[in-house]
């Protein structure tokens, strides 16, 4: 028998909710209804389906990888649904829900790699998206999807602690970033440039705060290098002077300032050159970055020292500019960074890299 309905003046239809949600791939309008009611139902759903797995008998409500075209429509839905969320905190509620989906994703098989491949998917996904809705957002809308992308890359994060900061899960997460129409490609002009230079301001904002938690901290060292290396790449290939710009003011001078403010050979000679400005004592900006991290590609147990850390930094940069690839007028500018920071200095402190 259907579901009993009532209908009173205008054509409306009230259908009886159950009290649990139904692990089923909601459809794209009870993803971006106008009743809020029906969108949280549909996310409940989502959240059920994507999330039980393999632990149900039925197959029919278990997750499986979905192809490109159905995951490019699930994402069209949940963008909307995010679209039509009005108030401050139900917009920081539902950002929060959906970027705890990439973690909450438990595909049919077991496996832990098949786990983190359908991870990789949906978030593969979630840029996508962004990348082609992005032109559609309007002025009032844009600070809450910002909120999203911060949301993203926080977990982001935390699924590759999770993963043990392994090098082909990085690399994966870092492809999504750079591919040809991915949100911090520098060869597809249809991008909007305001989507890589908000990345790069949230990035190590996100990347700290997700260093800082029990779990992660209980996880290998982080591989800074090779996590930043689609901003690294950026700046030394963006044809956009302005893109070249933010990258150094959001992520490479504050990155380099905390590390020498952590390293006390640097400081003190820092101190030396401008003895007017050794008021209090500064501490890093981006403390548990410095003090968690890692020089090289694997993530291992040992955290590298803040004069380690700086020098690979350094290191990256000059070899992405020393790139064929790289623009001539970006090179210049990575070399003089590289020599002010004393990126030419030959001693060995690297012994506990």
């Amino acid at each position: 028998m259907p579901a009993a309905t009532t209908r009173k003046g205008k054509s409306r239809a009230v259908p009886i909710e159950d009290s649990k949600p139904q692990a089923a791939m909601p459809l794209g309008k009870q993803l971006a209804h106008t009743d809020k009611k029906v969108r949280d139902r549909a996310i409940a759903n989502l959240v059920a389906f994507l999330s039980q797995g393999g632990d149900t008998e039925g197959q029919s409500s278990s997750y499986v990888r979905l192809d490109d075209a159905e995951m490019a429509k699930l994402w069209k839905g949940l963008f909307y649904c995010f679209w039509m969320s009005d108030k401050p905190l139900v917009q920081q509620a539902l950002a929060a829900d959906l970027a705890e989906l990439l973690l909450q994703i438990k595909p049919r098989s077991a496996a832990p790699s098949d786990r983190f491949e359908a991870s990789i998917a949906f978030l593969e996904g979630f840029w996508d998206s962004i990348v082609r809705e992005w032109a559609g957002i309007d002025k009032l809308r844009m600070d809450k999807y910002y909120l999203l992308m911060r949301k993203y890359v926080n977990a982001t994060f935390r699924l590759l602690a999770r993963e043990r900061w392994e090098k082909q899960a990085v690399e994966a997460v870092n492809r999504i970033l750079t591919k040809n129409g991915g949100p911090m490609t520098w060869e597809d002009r249809r991008v909007p440039t305001s989507i890589a230079t908000h990345i790069s301001d949230i990035y190590l904002d996100e990347l700290n705060k997700a260093l800082a938690l029990p779990e992660v901290d209980s996880q290998p060292a982080c591989p800074v290098t090779l996590i930043l290396e689609p901003h690294i790449t950026l700046l030394t290939r963006t044809p956009t002077s302005t893109v070249h710009t933010r990258l150094m003011s959001s992520v490479f001078t504050p990155l380099l300032e905390s590390l020498a403010l952590a390293s006390p050979s640097i400081s003190l000679e820092r101190d030396a050159e401008r003895p007017s400005k050794r008021c209090k004592k500064q501490e890093p900006m981006y403390a548990h970055i410095v003090m968690h991290s890692c020089v090289g590609n694997e993530g291992k147990i040992e955290r590298s020292s803040a004069i380690a850390l700086r020098k690979g930094l350094l290191k990256s940069m000059f070899e992405a500019a020393a790139n064929t690839k790289a623009g001539e007028s970006n090179r210049r500018k990575v070399y003089q960074v590289w020599r002010e920071e004393g990126g030419d200095d030959d001693d060995d402190d690297e012994d506990d890299e």
